[in-house]
């Protein structure tokens, strides 16, 4: 089974900022990628939000929200949109150095094959599984649905800077 999630050790609401503000993006230089990474960096930096992944083998990858969530949260839209379009043919790419691994989804008739492929020596076991389709679906929507949620609650300004808005449409 393959899992990834975005949670809380505290409740979203008793969590405290010491500074959101909103960066200083330049139209030509930044797209929503920078305020991704500032939003994943503040989520980091306080310490009660955790990025969690599990699967092939491997019941906590060596994850967390500062460099390996903006990566993924990069990814989500089109990924998205490719579910929502009943297309499950995709990868996900988890290539910040040290986890260096990828996951192929395969559309199959009534599943969806996911082959993990490590770039490290760590080997996934298995690294072959079948999902149903509704529970990858599942997995993508409630990642993109939460990490939205929780940049309203922690940084709204950020959360609703016109480049993070447009990056995020899906």
């Amino acid at each position: 089974m393959f899992n990834m999630e975005i949670k809380t050790i505290i409740p979203l609401n008793t969590i405290k900022i010491d500074n959101c503000g909103i960066g200083d993006y330049d139209d030509e230089l930044d797209d929503g990628r920078s305020v991704i990474m500032d939003i994943c960096k503040i989520m980091g930096n306080t310490e009660q939000i955790l990025f969690c992944v599990s699967g092939f083998g491997d019941d906590k990858w060596t994850v967390d929200c500062r460099f390996d969530l903006p990566i993924i949260i990069e990814q989500l839209p089109e990924i998205i949109r490719r579910i929502n379009n009943k297309d499950f043919n995709f990868k996900l790419d988890f290539y910040e150095q040290g986890i260096e691994r990828e996951i192929v989804f395969v559309n199959d008739v009534e599943c969806v094959r996911l082959v993990c492929i490590s770039r490290t020596n760590w080997i996934p076991k298995p690294n072959n599984i079948k999902m149903r389709k509704e529970e990858v679906s599942l997995i993508f929507n409630n990642l993109y649905k939460n990490f939205l949620s929780y940049s309203s609650v922690l940084c709204n300004g950020l959360a609703n800077h016109y480049l993070f808005k447009e990056w995020m449409k899906i």
